[in-house]
């Protein structure tokens, strides 16, 4: 008997390079002392786009607060209904739940039905799917996402269902 999808692992958290970090830290240093021209017009240019994101990070937040007004009756026992547990595994159903409501830009943990579409309603793109969403999925539920591409959803995944189904298609490992 396999163990109940609520004991699954977590993923393991992302950590920022610190070289990468110190790199670009000696270059803008450089910058600064042979270039104060440049350094100007680098700190314009980023006050300006910096600016624009915080703008645009209020407008998401507001989205995605109004989702959750809409949404904080729902639970995850209605998502997974929502599915034939007998036929899907129940470890993918609340994997892709838990792990959609990580990626997301919000505070809330977002309420999740199987018919949301991931670009429109939830707002991630195809890289978010591919690097970060589903090396997640696939870690936590044990599934492979080697060979993906036999798989009979690759590169239709639209709605959370199809998120759901294609990992339900993807071989366990060992």
């Amino acid at each position: 008997m396999k163990p109940a999808s609520r004991f699954m692992p977590k993923c393991p958290a992302k950590i920022a390079n610190k070289l990468v970090l110190f790199f670009v830290t000696v270059l803008l240093t450089a910058i600064l002392i042979l270039q104060p021209m440049l350094f100007a017009f680098l700190a314009a240019a980023t006050l300006l786009i910096g600016t624009m994101v915080h703008f645009e990070n209020i407008k998401t937040k507001r989205y995605f607060d109004t989702l959750f007004e809409e949404r904080k009756h729902l639970s995850i026992g209605q998502f997974a209904q929502e599915f034939d547990a007998r036929t899907i595994d129940t470890r993918i159903i609340r994997a892709v739940y838990e792990e959609i409501q990580a990626i997301l830009p919000t505070q809330h943990k977002i309420p999740i039905k199987a018919s949301d579409n991931l670009l429109n309603i939830f707002k991630l793109d195809a890289d978010d799917l591919d690097l970060d969403l589903a090396p997640a999925i696939a870690h936590r539920t044990g599934r492979s996402f080697e060979n993906n591409k036999n798989n009979p959803l690759y590169g239709k995944v639209v709605t959370v269902r199809d998120l759901v189904l294609f990992f339900n298609y993807q071989a366990q490992l060992g």
